[in-house]
């Protein structure tokens, strides 16, 4: 019988799952939608789970009581009572081995930083900042309350951009009309009707047109990019605060939509703002999947300490591997 490891990582719009052997061999991978239970739901999150790992373990060609360890790192765990909500759940999946549940944001941590030890900006549909000095783990609320929140927070900047144009406060830019017509409108009251009768929700899909004006130019979707990007670089200062990295160099990885984007004025925002605040920081872009991160956590408590080897073979497999 192989042993082998699971790694799950459920974000608010996709799930991704991944087995993996006690060498770092990639086995089997599978995709499937979101796994946020706060927007689906306990069951269904459930199904999907149960779901995903079925057709990952048969892409491997592995039983369930062959995964000696698994992690399975989830958007919305966000609380203590969500963990203690949750693990039932997991047990409910039926595997034999050691579980771990973590928030999503360890598993991009884990996945750019194979130690652990660090801090993750994750700024995706939403926005997640979180860090672990080896001792202490610490995670912003994920609430939207004086956090960045990713791709929520780009549109909802670019709302309140486009109502204080309408209102003649300010001048109409690119945004402006853009923004409008990619939601399918000619009318900006027609446009602003819709979204409060709730016919209309713009969502993280929007995000690219606003990065596109940023790059050609348009002053309203550079300000509002800088201002999230900004926030998202406060977030870790605030996380790196509350740990101990002993004065030393502190791993930050960028990780989700926006910072794997590559749009210069983004990126410039957000790196210079951190830098000023932190000029310890070695800034990583994530370019794996972060399921890789959860997988790397199961191994790392398996082992104690992952080996070296198990860590190279995985970072190249990754790169090979499309999720």
């Amino acid at each position: 019988m192989r042993e082998v490891f699971l790694g799950v990582d459920g974000g608010g719009t996709k799930t991704h799952a991944c087995v993996v052997d006690l060498y770092g061999n990639v086995l089997g991978t599978a995709a499937n939608g979101g796994a946020n239970w706060e927007r689906s739901g306990i069951g269904s999150v459930q199904k999907s789970l149960n779901e995903i790992i079925e057709a990952a373990l048969r892409a491997a060609d592995v039983q369930r009581d062959e995964i000696v360890d698994s992690t399975f790192a989830l958007a919305g765990i966000d609380w203590e009572e969500d963990q203690n909500l949750f693990i039932p759940v997991i047990k409910e999946l039926g595997l034999q081995g050691r579980c771990t549940l973590i928030n999503d944001s360890f598993a991009a941590l884990f996945a750019g930083a194979p130690s652990g030890i660090g801090c993750v900006s994750i700024a995706g549909t939403g926005g997640k900042s979180a860090g672990r000095d080896g001792v202490r783990t610490v995670q912003t609320m994920g609430m939207d309350l004086g956090e960045g929140g990713g791709a929520g927070q780009l549109i909802s900047l670019a709302l309140e951009s486009i109502a204080r144009s309408f209102h003649g406060i300010q001048p109409r830019t690119a945004l402006y009309t853009e923004f409008v017509q990619f939601m399918g409108f000619q009318d900006t009251k027609a446009f602003f009707t819709a979204i409060a009768r709730d016919r209309i929700d713009p969502d993280e899909s929007i995000a690219p047109l606003i990065f596109g004006l940023c790059t050609a130019g348009d002053t309203e979707a550079i300000k509002i990019a800088s201002q999230v990007a900004k926030q998202h670089a406060l977030d870790i200062y605030g996380i790196v605060n509350q740990l101990n990295f002993n004065s030393g160099s502190i791993p930050v990885v960028r990780a989700g939509g926006l910072h794997t984007a590559r749009n210069e004025i983004f990126d410039q925002a957000f790196e210079t703002e951190l830098r000023s605040l932190l000029p310890l920081a070695a800034i990583s872009v994530l370019n794996v999947a972060p399921v890789f991160g959860a997988v790397i956590h199961a191994a790392q408590r398996h082992f104690t300490n992952a080996p070296d080897s198990f860590i190279k073979t995985l970072n190249i497999e990754a790169q090979k591997v499309a999720i």
